[in-house]
């Protein structure tokens, strides 16, 4: 079931409110109204939350769709006085979805799906794909007359595609896009860049901003890395290990155990410590429920020989056996 979300009405709402309480002329009364709204209905105080970030990620907006925006927010400003930063939300959201569409900045605020820490979910798209959120993600999907089209603000995703030849599947990130040739394939966004892994079929990647010449066909086990528009082929692995986190699974063949309890701490509330110095060179080989993170960590425990133990406020800490 797909969760409840902001209306466009609730959105432009939040931006009023977000406009009015950013001038010097808000009053208490302004404050008591805005608070009033706020407690109608949880997702009105959700999408006010949301809409006070979007001053700070304004100021990550590309260039181009800042200088749109600030021409916008101009022209309006000298018809209705002072608006403030926050009044931009009124303008992209409430009067200019066009300019929605064009910033990211903006558009991750306000994601069609999200995960929490921890938390995994399947979606059935309005186009009969089928995609496999993982922990702490965020996407927004769109639909048009010639193309299907997932942005994936954060995270990872697992996307089995339906057939058609009218509308490609497209995956955005930032850092560039994987169209679908085929069907089953991974995007990971995370710090500032996109792995792509193809699971079945074949994958077109194109690092944003690129040429034709830039792009690369994948085929199952490929994968690549899209960062500061360039792309960087990274070594082949095993498609089923690839995917097996949609499935439930940490899995791992001989890798080191640095690198799979950083991945496991994506998945908990509670990270593990260690110091990856002193675990150099400890490897690991097995599979591990995500659903349940601490048999997960006593697995890997188990499987290495390290010791597990608690720091003083309850975390736990691996380290080598003495």
């Amino acid at each position: 079931m797909t969760e409840p979300r902001p209306t466009p009405e609730m959105i432009a709402q939040a931006a009023y409110w977000a406009a009015q309480l950013a001038t010097d002329e808000a009053t208490q009364d302004d404050r008591d109204a805005c608070e009033a709204w706020c407690q109608e209905n949880p997702l009105h105080r959700l999408t006010m939350e949301r809409m006070r970030g979007i001053d700070v990620q304004f100021e990550g907006t590309d260039s181009i769709g800042r200088e749109v925006i600030e021409t916008v927010v101009e022209r309006r400003s000298h018809k209705t006085g002072r608006w403030g930063g926050l009044a931009l939300g009124l303008l992209l959201l409430g009067g200019g979805g066009w300019l929605t569409a064009q910033t990211m900045a903006v558009r991750t605020w306000f994601p069609d799906y999200e995960t929490a820490r921890g938390e995994q979910r399947r979606v059935t798209l309005a186009d009969g794909s089928a995609i496999a959120i993982d922990t702490d993600a965020a996407l927004s999907f769109r639909r048009s007359h010639d193309r299907r089209a997932v942005t994936l603000f954060r995270g990872q995703i697992l996307a089995r595609v339906t057939k058609d030849k009218t509308r490609p599947f497209i995956v955005e990130t930032i850092e560039g896009s994987a169209t679908a040739k085929g069907t089953a394939f991974v995007v990971r966004r995370d710090d500032d860049a996109t792995t792509v892994t193809v699971i079945e079929s074949h994958v077109r990647a194109c690092p944003a901003k690129a040429s034709a010449a830039d792009c690369a066909d994948l085929w199952p086990g490929d994968r690549v890395r899209m960062t500061q528009g360039k792309l960087v082929r990274l070594g082949p692995v095993d498609p089923d290990a690839a995917a097996g986190w949609a499935q439930g699974w940490l899995a791992a063949d001989d890798q080191p155990v640095v690198g799979v309890l950083r991945e496991l701490n994506r998945y908990r509330a509670q990270p593990v410590g260690f110091d990856a110095a002193a675990l150099s060179g400890v490897r690991v080989s097995g599979s591990y429920p995500l659903a349940d993170p601490d048999r997960a960590l006593e697995g890997i425990v188990r499987s290495t020989g390290l010791r597990l133990s608690r720091a003083p406020d309850g975390s736990p800490v691996v380290t080598r056996a003495k």
